[in-house]
């Protein structure tokens, strides 16, 4: 179960961070590769998660083909020619829609969608979402190793400007910041209010 969610309540959810994922980008240099088999690296996994086919196909091109429980269970690879780059992309066996990423399954792989996955975020309480809402904005301006970054208790409004970004871009982030922070103050001090009676009594 991830941990920090849930506050007590049994899991109901399958969560992406439980699942190993392939990524596209990973299986780009097969698209020149010879055909034959390979296999991840990922010991963890099963060995029919793990070993798989490069085959070519008349209809979806070249793809990689795996075998689950005797069965074949293509997953081909397409590129998007729309960038310069090629992007690769994974189609779902499912849904037959370009992934980025797709989940190993007890079944298969299948893409977040059709294997009903979640991510931790969407099970986060109000308070939750917004301490990490600000984390990650400071991680941004100042990076992680800037002193008290993690700190919710001491406010930004002081921190000095970094070195090569722009006061625009500065003033943005930081009147973000400062609105986030305020927002935060205001809901531990109602929370606080909320168990200051329970509180007491145990006194």
């Amino acid at each position: 179960m991830p941990k920090g969610f849930h506050c007590g309540r049994t899991q109901t959810r399958l969560y992406t961070t439980e699942r190993y994922r392939i990524e596209a980008s990973k299986f780009k240099h097969l698209l020149k590769s010879k055909l034959g088999r390979y296999v991840i690296s990922f010991e963890k996994l099963t060995d029919e998660h793990r070993y798989f086919e490069i085959v070519d196909n008349q209809r979806w091109g070249r793809m990689l083909l795996f075998t689950f429980k005797g069965n074949e269970f293509p997953v081909p690879l397409s590129t998007d020619s729309r960038s310069a780059s090629n992007k690769l992309y994974l189609l779902c066996p499912y849904c037959a829609r370009q992934r980025e990423h797709l989940y190993a399954m007890s079944y298969g792989y299948a893409c977040r969608i059709c294997a009903h996955l979640y991510y931790p975020s969407q099970s986060e309480r109000e308070e939750d979402r917004l301490m990490r809402s600000i984390r990650k904005l400071r991680i941004k301006v100042w990076g992680a190793d800037w002193p008290d970054i993690y700190n919710l208790l001491d406010s930004s409004a002081w921190w000095p400007k970094p070195e090569g970004m722009r006061w625009a871009t500065f003033n943005r982030h930081q009147s973000l910041l400062l609105l986030l922070e305020e927002r935060h103050l205001v809901m531990m001090a109602g929370l606080l209010k909320i168990y200051q009676p329970e509180a007491k009594l145990l006194q």
